[in-house]
């Protein structure tokens, strides 16, 4: 059977979180082409001020941008967007540390946690309710092929993916027959500041957010349930993981990642 075509057309307001830089701000870019409404939500207000103004030079779509941290303003954010119909969600804040285990404190594990996995459900399951009831929505959370994987120096990080993933794939099911489709975008390295964050350099081969994104949105009006951008990251997740245990995945990468 064929999968479910999904037109952005019919959405009229999106909330991207992290969209200040990077994926999410290339999200908020690429669907004002679309012609969808935007609401950006940051930590950095002057930065979403430049998106909301690159938005503004291209298209005549309405823009709001939320200044707050959502590790400490879920709340805020729900309540300042309870005007607006919101249609798409896309769930792209998030951050990874990079090293040994122990070379981070429990605290910047409980905030990548909070944000990777706790902020990004308590957002779904408020703006699903919503999309059940009028049938009509949709969700792009942003995992990472480190969540197909056991990778040493990025444990805790995969730790959110896989668990962002396997949200993902079980939301896409349990709602298609509701109306909204569930996308989980899973990128390999990609030109953000998520390697300045993590404390680690990029490999050789990264893509542009621009790639991941507009890809990101046919694999969602196409009615897929995952995409995962770039042929050696697809490769990786579809022939690696079926010829190789997790056990040797593990032992392979603290070696050489």
């Amino acid at each position: 059977m064929a999968d479910k075509r999904y037109d952005l057309n019919n959405y009229r307001w999106a909330l991207v979180t992290g969209g200040s830089s990077g994926i999410g701000r290339e999200f908020a870019i690429q669907l004002a082409q679309k012609g969808v409404n935007v609401i950006i939500v940051g930590r950095n207000a002057v930065a979403l001020s430049e998106v909301a103004d690159e938005i503004h030079k291209i298209s005549n779509v309405s823009v709001v941008i939320i200044q707050a941290d959502l590790t400490k303003d879920t709340d805020q954010v729900i309540d300042n967007t309870s005007r607006f119909e919101i249609d798409l969600l896309i769930n792209n804040a998030g951050f990874g540390l990079y090293g040994d285990f122990v070379s981070h404190s429990e605290h910047e594990y409980e905030n990548m946690v909070e944000l990777n996995v706790k902020v990004l459900t308590k957002l779904a399951r408020h703006y699903v309710e919503k999309m059940v009831k009028k049938e009509h929505g949709g969700i792009i959370n942003i995992a990472s092929v480190a969540g197909f994987f056991p990778i040493p120096h990025l444990s805790v990080y995969g730790a959110t993916k896989a668990f962002v993933y396997s949200l993902s794939m079980s939301l896409w099911a349990e709602l298609k027959d509701k109306n909204v489709h569930v996308l989980c975008v899973a990128p390999g390295p990609t030109e953000t500041k998520f390697f300045e964050r993590a404390k680690m350099k990029p490999g050789k081969r990264v893509m542009k957010p621009q790639e991941v994104v507009s890809g990101a949105l046919q694999a969602f009006e196409y009615g897929k349930p995952l995409y995962i951008p770039g042929i050696e990251n697809q490769l990786s997740y579809h022939l690696v993981r079926r010829l190789f245990g997790d056990k040797f995945i593990a032992k392979f990468l603290v070696k050489n990642f």
